[in-house]
């Protein structure tokens, strides 16, 4: 399960900042990809705050239940981070064999990979710091120090080659994805706990 959320999470993500700069950063498309960013990472924290539960067959005749394994939320942060990596790769990889020349300059450089990370990365960690009793406050400063650090460095990310004239920056777009989604679990949890 968490290599699922992890991989559709970046998917999505890393997808969606494609989009974006498809069409020259449009707010539209924007509003769109970050509302369903929202919703799958609302999905993502819910099935992180919860204790999995794995339950295994006896190998008797009777066929009668098995051991159950509890494992604690933790045990998702490998497989998520595992599952984000394998999204964004995979991403890359459909993108470099989509044939479509106009998108050749987006292909596998590392700037792109980095953008790509960090906005998963980003998000990764908002959900973290929403999914317990409590919301953490460490790892949403976490969060906001890997925007600092990526927007300090902001020169050597910049993917944004011509024939497109952009109205954002990727770094824009990277930097409000991540903070319109902690925003989004942030109000869920404010108002689902009230």
């Amino acid at each position: 399960m968490g290599l699922a959320s992890g991989l559709s999470l970046a998917f999505l993500i890393s997808g969606g900042l494609i989009a974006e700069r498809l069409q020259a950063g449009s707010v539209f498309y924007g509003l769109l990809i970050d509302v369903a960013v929202l919703l799958v990472s609302l999905a993502v924290m819910t099935l992180t705050s919860r204790p999995l539960t794995l339950r295994f067959s006896a190998l008797s005749a009777r066929g009668a239940a098995g051991p159950v394994l509890r494992l604690r939320p933790v045990a998702l942060l490998i497989p998520q981070v595992l599952g984000a990596i394998a999204g964004i790769c995979l991403t890359h990889v459909v993108l470099r064999h989509s044939g479509v020349p106009a998108l050749s300059w987006m292909c596998e450089c590392a700037p792109q990979l980095v953008n790509d990370s960090v906005a998963v990365l980003g998000v990764l960690i908002a959900i973290w710091a929403c999914a317990g009793q409590r919301v953490t406050i460490a790892l949403l400063a976490a969060m906001f120090a890997l925007l600092l650090c990526y927007g300090a460095t902001h020169t050597q990310w910049h993917v944004d080659h011509p024939p497109f004239t952009f109205q954002t920056t990727i770094q824009e777009l990277v930097a409000g994805q991540v903070l319109a989604v902690a925003t989004g679990l942030l109000a869920f949890r404010r108002f689902s706990f009230a």
